[in-house]
């Protein structure tokens, strides 16, 4: 079972989401299918919607990786309860020497690492005092049976949620403010060039005229003369900008809820929604046998 879940597991990975996306197909997808013993999931008619429906209760029930914890957060606290109109979702955010499982910037910033009970907490220490850099609220999101072990390891400033085995996310600790104790050069390492050039310009009036190979330090000394709120109110706007989501506003309730974190992470465009929209409601083996392969189903 839990090697079937294993495979399963590789339906919601980005190499099998971005082929379904730009090829309308995925060999990763069949290989996955010829490769495992996972057949129960496709019957005739089946469309690749509920195929990813019924493998993501699968993976519910016996396999609860790091995508079911980020597709919970995604669901639960970006679409549940804040918005997309006014709020930003990244997965895999570079932060100094870690990459923040799911980052969310709406008026400010929160942080979420994951521990699912498939992952050790060796490194969450240091995860932790990179997050707290440049993170307002820093959380992490568990299992019950980890919780006191995470208790004795981070500070109490740092939230804890706990994804239960009904597929709720309960508060064990809020998280506090971290805004006063954020560290200013960290969070200028978390614009790119372009966005701190820019940022220079319209808080100076200038950029430092210095050679190439100089300009980050010039830059980087003019920027943490300014306040801390005004440095987190900066960068915060800057990296939501990075992404919007208004081309997701009117279909994101379309798309099935094993796929929400995939989709934002996607950010499909008005036309690529449409496209896969209507890939989601085609029968799995319809969309195998256009590239001369076939899964047998249960009929």
């Amino acid at each position: 079972m839990k090697e079937n879940a294993t495979a399963l597991s590789y339906l919601f990975t980005p190499t099998v989401l971005k082929e379904m996306y730009e090829n309308k197909s995925s060999n990763k997808l069949i290989n996955v299918f010829r490769e495992s013993n996972i057949q129960n999931l496709l019957y005739e008619n089946t469309t690749l919607k509920e195929l990813f429906e019924n493998a993501y209760k699968q993976l519910l029930k016996t396999y609860r990786n790091e995508y079911v914890f980020k597709n919970a957060i995604a669901k639960k606290i970006l679409l549940g309860r804040h918005s997309i109109n006014s709020s930003t979702l990244f997965t895999e955010f570079r932060v100094e020497t870690s990459k923040a499982d799911v980052v969310i910037f709406n008026g400010t910033t929160h942080v979420y690492e994951i521990k699912t009970e498939l992952d050790t907490i060796e490194r969450l220490e240091n995860q932790i005092a990179n997050y707290k850099k440049v993170f307002e609220f820093v959380n992490v999101v568990t299992v019950e049976s980890k919780v006191k072990t995470i208790e004795k390891i981070i500070d109490e400033d740092v939230g804890i949620l706990v994804l239960t085995e009904q597929y709720t996310l309960n508060t064990i600790r809020k998280a506090k403010s971290n805004l006063a104790k954020l560290d200013k050069a960290s969070l200028f390492n978390l614009l790119r060039k372009n966005e701190y050039l820019k940022i220079i310009k319209k808080q100076f009036g200038y950029i430092p005229d210095v050679p190439n190979t100089k300009i980050y330090t010039a830059c980087l000394q003019l920027f943490v003369t300014l306040s801390i709120n005004e440095i987190h109110k900066i960068v915060l706007q800057t990296l939501k900008n990075r992404v919007s989501y208004k081309n997701l506003v009117s279909n994101i309730k379309q798309f099935p809820d094993s796929l929400k974190v995939a989709i934002l992470e996607a950010n499909l465009n008005l036309e690529e929604q449409k496209e896969f929209l209507k890939l989601l409601n085609t029968k799995v083996n319809n969309i195998f046998s256009q590239r001369g392969k076939y899964v047998s189903s249960i009929s």
